[in-house]
């Protein structure tokens, strides 16, 4: 395969979810080279066992890990010229045509990953196309980034047909992978032979994350109540383990829950995938406002009560997933009848990973 593939990224989510094409890349014998935007420090380490150790082509400083929009706006300037600069000498003497410039999803990087690749003229792969919630406050600014890159880029690979729908007058050409390739990473995590730490000590308990930017900044009151009323309202013989955030450390002691509602939660700091995965696995439910949680809850079967208002994702949707949309009302009836939406594992019967790297070969 004479062809020249470039993966560009900035954070862990993203390669979690790039690890099943990285992994049939290496199955196939296609050379590749990677990206590092600096957006947050990946962590490969989570991923060795499905990936092996990721040579770095070129990785681009590190952001400040200040949580404000001017920090980011400062930190994609500066990555956005830096990568224009010493990129130059690298795409210059490509064959465009041949030339793949991969990236995922919704983030910051993705979108500066985009626009270098566009200037430049190499084929833009989109990852993860056409999740779209119509609203660019929510989520925030992702929702802006997958807007701008779907008009840009070149291939399109949707996880779903609702997906593939939303981008029937793009540009670009349109794949349906049939599953988003998380499903995948979830699988190898499932099968990995590894144990973790004991947390709960056998107790049954519930999963507890909200960690949105659009939430912790402009909803902060809201963010808080909404933690506190699932605190208080969840079974009280489940265990609540609340997962923190660099967003989110604030709102811990400002909880207004009582002592005796408080030595049910335990609080622990972001896990490696792996432990995660089956942390999340063995969970009774999960309470959260991130999207890849939500994806990954739809292939394992654990209830999954979102905590917003939109989601750009269908996986889910009448069967685990129920959205709150700001009403206690849904999130009390979800949190007494969570069990109902318990489900068997999804059975997937096409690799996604492999639609994608079939297409990239043959055309």
């Amino acid at each position: 395969m004479n062809k020249n593939i470039f993966f560009f990224s900035g954070t862990t989510a993203e390669v979690i979810k790039l690890a099943p094409i990285i992994n049939e890349f290496q199955n196939r014998k296609i050379s590749f080279k990677f990206i590092t935007s600096g957006q947050t420090r990946i962590r490969f380490e989570d991923l060795t066992g499905y990936i092996g150790n990721i040579e770095i082509f070129k990785s681009f400083p590190e952001k400040e890990n200040k949580s404000s929009i001017f920090s980011f706006i400062k930190w994609f300037i500066k990555t956005f010229i830096l990568a224009l600069v010493t990129l130059r000498s690298e795409f210059a003497g490509l064959n465009k045509k041949n030339s793949y410039f991969i990236v995922h999803g919704d983030t910051i990087s993705s979108l500066v990953g985009t626009m270098v690749a566009f200037i430049y003229g190499l084929k833009i792969v989109h990852i993860e196309s056409g999740l779209r919630s119509y609203n660019f406050l929510e989520p925030f600014p992702e929702e802006i980034c997958r807007f701008i890159i779907i008009h840009l880029a070149d291939i399109l690979f949707a996880p779903n047909s609702w997906a593939k729908s939303n981008l029937k007058n793009m540009r670009g050409v349109v794949v349906d992978t049939d599953e988003n390739t998380v499903v995948e990473s979830v699988r190898w995590a499932l099968s990995s032979k590894t144990t973790i730490k004991n947390i709960v000590w056998g107790n049954k308990y519930y999963i507890l994350t909200m960690h949105r930017q659009e939430h912790v900044l402009f909803k902060s009151k809201w963010t808080r109540e909404t933690l506190e009323y699932v605190i208080k309202t969840a079974p009280k013989a489940l265990t609540c383990v609340l997962v923190m955030h660099h967003w989110t450390n604030k709102f811990l002691k400002s909880l207004e829950i009582s002592k005796r509602q408080l030595q049910k939660v335990i609080v622990i700091e972001r896990l490696p995938y792996l432990d995660f995965i089956k942390l999340m696995n063995d969970a009774e439910f999960y309470a959260g406002d991130g999207c890849s949680n939500q994806e990954e809850a739809y292939a394992m079967g654990t209830p999954y009560l979102a905590l917003r208002n939109l989601t750009e994702r269908t996986e889910g949707l009448d069967r685990n997933v129920v959205i709150s949309y700001d009403s206690y009302e849904l999130i009390k009836e979800f949190l007494k009848n969570y069990n109902k939406y318990k489900k068997n594992k999804l059975i997937v019967k096409n690799s996604p990973s492999k639609i994608i790297v079939d297409y990239l070969v043959s055309n």
